[in-house]
């Protein structure tokens, strides 16, 4: 309506032109990059980066506060149990707090729920040594955050889980893709080569922590691999490699890889019928190294 009414001369015309023009390339262009960024996100490769990204941020995490700043728990723990009222998964748990009541009320706490467990009124968060009243108890309680869903922040074990159902349901007959199951594998390989054992206790003695367990690791990523793609050479070809090279590079993992690796030979020479297949294995070394336990 300012041109109509002949608000602008020449320059002022010219000026707003170019405005125009100029907006107009911004929108094109940000619409043009949204569309690219949409594209990505469907894709399978940039699904396993971004669960790789958030994995390795949990094993750096773990790896700076390793046991959640606590003294390990070795063996059974001991005292009286306190379990969430409702079911979910341990999202976070609050050490320093837990430290804190302890010291206050003389206790000492050893956690059973670390962040991915599942927990319900029957399975206890932790045990409690020491005497206690109700609203210490429901203090402590509140020290556990609980979800619907699993988290990958504390809790690295969950980032193995879903790149184990990624490279499942690639192996998987509706989709059959050993190739992208084959770029999980060494995804994982990458990863548990980075992962650092929790051996050093923190400064929250009052609050005991137990370690993860090596196998239960390698069971949540290799397992349902070793299940559903016995009959895939080149699947339980790199499944072999990767166990080989994880147990020679990570003696925690060397006694639970070779368990690992000899229920992959099993499950394949059940599955398979070729003999050019079944001979695949001493290729990768299936039946060698993975025969004594370290």
């Amino acid at each position: 309506m300012g041109l109509s009414a002949g608000l602008y001369n020449d320059t002022g015309r010219v000026f707003l032109f170019i405005m125009t023009l100029g907006v107009l390339v911004l929108v094109v262009a940000s619409l043009i990059r949204w569309i690219g960024h949409i594209s990505v996100i469907g894709r399978v490769g940039h699904t396993i980066g971004v669960v790789e990204e958030a994995t390795r941020k949990s094993l750096k995490t773990m790896s700076e506060h390793p046991l959640f700043d606590c003294g390990r728990l070795d063996g059974e723990a001991q005292g009286q149990p306190l379990s969430a009222e409702r079911p979910g998964y341990v999202q976070h748990c609050d050490a320093n707090t837990l430290q804190t009541l302890a010291e206050e009320n003389d206790l000492k706490v050893s956690v059973l729920g670390r962040p991915g467990t599942y927990a319900t009124p029957v399975r206890p968060l932790m045990m409690v040594e020491g005497s206690f009243d109700e609203d210490v108890g429901k203090a402590l309680l509140d020290c556990f955050v609980l979800g619907e869903q699993r988290a990958y922040d504390s809790d690295p074990r969950f980032g193995f889980i879903v790149l184990g159902e990624i490279a499942d349901k690639a192996v998987s007959p509706g989709i059959n893709d050993p190739g992208t199951a084959i770029i999980v594998i060494d995804t994982v390989t990458r990863l548990l080569l980075e992962w650092q054992d929790e051996r050093k206790s923190g400064e929250n003695d009052r609050v005991l922590v137990a370690p993860l367990v090596p196998r239960d690791v390698l069971v949540d990523f290799y397992r349902p691999l070793a299940r559903d793609g016995a009959g895939i050479i080149e699947v339980v070809s790199r499944v072999l490699k990767s166990l080989e090279t994880v147990a020679a590079t990570k003696p925690t993992f060397a006694a639970a890889a070779r368990e690992m690796a000899q229920d992959v030979v099993a499950r394949a020479e059940a599955a398979m019928t070729a003999e050019s297949d079944l001979r695949g294995f001493e290729g990768c070394g299936g039946v060698g190294w993975s025969q004594g336990l370290a």
